[in-house]
């Protein structure tokens, strides 16, 4: 339950969220239904339990094997930018808000009992739940909550050099002018400028409360990354307040958490299970081959050819998580030639034959791009992409004045998703496409953690695969978390793709600042027209991310972001 929403820019906030559509469904909610506001009217715990008539009564113990696409990064959430991190993080640390399991859109409180939003949209008030502790035993509230906010916006350099503060930069150190406790209970954290896109924003994992004394102890802030024990695996590491605890992790072979027995929130049920223990698997038919075999319970995703073969099986079950919340591209970096180059840029685009990469590695289940974000999501405007024309590639090649065609091409191994389901199949084919143009291509591969993700944040690569999976269902978080959003400080393009289009970047904050609907849908569709106009990547296509379990695994909500928390489930052995 919801309280009143406070202010016109609230109201826009929660239309922008909430009208992205819910996780049960691929179509969309119309932009007339009912948004939620953001702030709740009492403290009651959020619930994660599962109905029992359909599942039957849940039963405790047991440990859950899950299979995930490739291994974590790092142990610290605030310092993690992938799917598989964030998968795991989130069931040891929470965040103040967070969405309501199952959804992609309706935010609730978690680690805030309520929060509020003063008329000029720069002041945000959270009030922090009382009783609650971190799994050193250490006391949550607001001077703890206060350290977290401070070690954002002070992140050391070095960590930002090296790739990993994506959502630091975006989140904390472009918004965030400073935060203030004034009693116990009571945390404010002041705007540089409005964003109605903060509530949701807050629910992100890398926003998770960590214990203060945990970060000291394990060096969280340490000048040079190497030394820092929290984000390294530890000890400590991952220390938060959820319902699993972090034990260990063996890169490249498993992270294992085990239940923590004095979770605050185990009234809403659960947590069931003893241990979950996380197992990278690479391979779509490895994974499969897995379940399969009782190797492992769940997979978090499988290949969407996978499917049909999963529900012929009774021993299996697939999970439909509803709309398609993600979008892969050929990324292009503009501080390398030749993609300073407009003509090149379209060139490249006319040069990939995208229907057919969808045709072929995504098993029905793609959906081929029309913008920079999914097809459904709210202000999302179908643009003219350039469609398969390899003559017009070649005039436009022709046209650019380049001569040297040559450039690194990259792309991931040890790791699948949904937007990519076959990294090395798929680049292949874009690989002939461009070749059958006149492009020079030096094909390279790198895995995918913690190499590839951290070179190509960073601006090493010319040009690569790479995608985004939704952390909340919004254009912004799109268009301007993931792809093109000024950030940091100095202010300005990330080095991703170092796309620089201030009027594009404008139209995007002058979206996130509008009061009503019509100024957010005129904001997002100027700076779409624009970044079609300049092309700075060229949109592929999403797909729906299926996942499969074996059929004694109870209890899991699914959702459209991969916010799937195990609190929840348990083994019905």
């Amino acid at each position: 339950m919801v309280r009143t929403r406070i202010g016109a820019l609230v109201a826009a906030a929660a239309i922008l969220v909430a009208a992205c559509g819910g996780a049960a469904s691929p179509t969309p909610a119309p932009a007339t239904s009912a948004a939620p506001s953001t702030a709740p009217t009492t403290s009651a715990a959020p619930s994660t339990a599962p109905t029992t008539s359909a599942a039957g009564t849940p039963k405790a113990g047991g440990t859950l094997v899950v299979a995930t696409p490739g291994d974590i990064n790092r142990t610290d959430p605030a310092l993690v930018d992938d799917a598989t991190s964030t998968y795991v993080a989130q069931q040891v640390e929470e965040t103040l808000l967070t969405l309501k399991p199952g959804t992609g859109d309706v935010v609730i409180p978690e680690l805030a009992t309520e929060w509020s939003v003063s008329p000029d949209g720069l002041n945000y008030t959270f009030k922090i739940r009382q009783g609650v502790k971190f799994h050193d035993g250490t006391d949550l509230n607001a001077a703890a909550v206060k350290v977290n906010f401070d070690r954002w916006i002070k992140i050391p350099k070095a960590y930002v050099d090296l790739g990993y503060t994506y959502y630091i930069d975006f989140v904390i150190t472009a918004q965030v002018q400073g935060v203030t406790a004034p009693d116990a209970s009571t945390v404010v954290v002041t705007l540089k400028a409005p964003n109605s896109s903060f509530p949701v924003q807050m629910t992100l994992t890398p926003f998770a409360i960590s214990s203060p004394k945990a970060l000291t102890d394990g060096n969280a802030s340490a000048p040079d990354f190497k030394d820092n024990k929290y984000a390294t695996g530890g000890p400590p590491a991952m220390v938060g307040t959820g319902p699993f605890m972090f034990k260990e992790w063996v890169p490249g072979d498993h992270v294992t958490l085990v239940k923590n027995p004095s979770y605050w929130n185990a009234a809403a049920g659960g947590p069931y299970l003893d241990q979950i223990t996380f197992k990278p698997i690479a391979d779509a038919t490895a994974t499969l081959n897995a379940l399969q075999s009782g190797g492992v319970d769940l997979a978090q995703t499988i290949s969407p050819v996978d499917v049909a073969t999963v529900q012929g099986d009774s021993k299996l079950a697939s999970i439909d998580r509803g709309s398609a919340c993600n979008l892969g591209v050929l990324g292009m970096n503009q501080t390398h030639k030749p993609f300073d180059n407009l003509k090149i840029r379209q060139a490249m685009a006319y040069a990939v034959n995208r229907k057919a990469i969808i045709d072929a590695f995504f098993g029905g289940a793609g959906i081929l791009a029309s913008s920079w974000a999914p097809p459904g999501t709210l202000f999302v405007k179908e643009l003219a992409l350039p469609e398969y024309n390899p003559d017009k590639a070649k005039q436009l090649i022709a046209d650019s004045g380049v001569t040297d065609l040559s450039f690194d091409f990259w792309y991931p191994s040890n790791v699948s998703r949904p937007y990519m389901p076959d990294p090395k199949g798929e680049f292949e084919a874009v690989l002939r496409d461009l070749e059958a143009v006149g492009f020079k291509p030096n094909p390279k591969n790198a895995p995918w953690s913690p190499d590839y993700l951290a070179a190509e944040e960073s601006g090493k690569y010319p040009a690569w695969l790479i995608g985004w999976n939704c952390d909340y269902l919004g254009i912004d978080n799109f268009l301007s978390t993931a792809f093109f959003g000024y950030r940091g400080d100095p202010y300005g393009p990330g080095p991703e793709f170092a796309y620089k289009n201030d009027a594009m970047n404008q139209a995007m904050v002058d979206a996130l600042k509008a009061t009503d609907e019509a100024g957010q849908k005129a904001g997002w569709a100027k700076a779409q027209d624009l970044i079609l106009a300049d092309m700075p990547t060229v949109p592929i296509g999403s797909s729906k991310t299926p996942a499969a379990a074996a059929a004694y695994v109870k209890g899991l909500v699914p959702s459209p972001t991969l916010l799937e928390f195990f609190q929840s489930v348990w083994l019905d052995k």
